[in-house]
């Protein structure tokens, strides 16, 4: 990573976080000479006292909503393309009363991140859950993940008119190799991007804060150098990370292993996310992508009942033994995660 990369990203956890204290994990900890500390013996002695602390007292903050499962990519390392259950779009009411739900028990959720299995503008209605979000809980910050194909330039407008702390464009590749990557016309992605970026700058808006991310498999790993210099001054941040296997469902050919010693560690997620699924089910996780586990619904049930109930605690408490026997987890890659992940919770 270069200075000028290192300097961008620094800036961008100060925007994003008001602090810089994921940089520690995000990069020091993993692209420095410290990921050799990483998982050895001290590091894992002071890391699991860290753990047993947090666990003990924390509460959610994050929502991760899947607003519609409808999809308009082919993405290589996304399992949209072998998703079996229903797709859909969660309606305007019902997004409402699960928001309420959980919000209305757990007063400590800071963010919604709008995103899931399925492009979040391929449901018409976006904007207006937004706007509802806005008015409702202005306090909450809101991100929203995007492949930007079919972000429109009213689009554009009404999401810079409107109070969104973070977009995220996931741009996995350049020219040809971003065809086979994701199935879409690159020359339109960019067209967007562009508008958007540009947009933001003339009404020089400080949020969303832009950034733009690149999975790294075999099939792209020859543009990274060329995509962090395109994209390096026009967005707030450029992420380079590897993909998820999606518990073992998902043949991934993955680029590099991760840069330190191997370990997992309880998932952070099941502490500190509410995971929603378009049908308005609490799952297990962002990996599980077919809603196996469901622990509740929040359109017939009460989010504090579903999310301190009898089997989340089990799975929790099973992770933090470090059991990972149950399904989903039982074939996580989440050692990259995991193993940092609890400095910041």
């Amino acid at each position: 990573m270069s200075l000028e990369h290192l300097w961008n990203e620094i800036r961008y956890y100060m925007n994003l976080e008001g602090s810089i204290k994921r940089i520690g994990t995000k990069f020091i900890l993993a692209k420095t000479p410290l990921r050799k500390v990483v998982n050895t013996g001290i590091y894992s002695r002071i890391y699991e006292k860290k753990i047993k602390k947090k666990s003990k007292k924390i509460k959610p903050k994050f929502i991760q909503i899947e607003n519609t499962n409808l999809c308009n990519a082919r993405c290589i390392m996304c399992p949209h393309t072998i998703m079996k259950r229903e797709k859909r779009t969660m309606k305007q009411e019902d997004f409402e009363r699960i928001v309420e739900n959980i919000i209305n028990n757990y007063p400590t959720i800071k963010r919604i991140t709008i995103t899931g299995f399925g492009e979040p503008f391929a449901d018409k209605e976006i904007i207006k859950k937004i706007k509802f979000l806005n008015e409702k809980f202005q306090y909450i910050e809101i991100d929203i993940y995007t492949n930007a194909s079919l972000l429109t330039r009213k689009m554009s407008d009404e999401i810079l008119n409107s109070e969104v702390h973070k977009i995220n464009f996931s741009i996995n590749g350049t020219g040809n190799t971003y065809g086979k990557m994701m199935g879409l016309d690159y020359e339109n992605t960019i067209k967007n991007v562009s508008y958007f970026l540009k947009k933001k700058k003339e009404l020089g808006k400080k949020f969303p804060l832009a950034n733009i991310s690149f999975m790294i498999v075999r099939e792209n790993e020859k543009d990274i150098e060329n995509f962090q210099k395109f994209w390096m001054n026009r967005a707030d941040s450029v992420m380079i990370y590897p993909p998820s296997d999606w518990a073992g469902r998902k043949k991934i050919n993955y680029s590099s292993p991760i840069p330190f010693r191997k370990k997992r560690w309880a998932c952070g997620a099941l502490w500190n996310y509410i995971t929603v699924d378009v049908g308005g089910n609490i799952i297990m996780c962002c990996r599980d992508y077919e809603s196996e586990i469901k622990f509740g619904n929040l359109l017939k049930e009460n989010a504090k009942e579903i999310y301190e109930g009898k089997d989340m605690n089990e799975i929790r408490e099973k992770q933090s033994r470090r059991d990972f026997s149950m399904p989903i987890c039982n074939n996580c890659d989440n050692s990259f995660d995991s193993s940092m992940e609890w400095w910041n919770i």
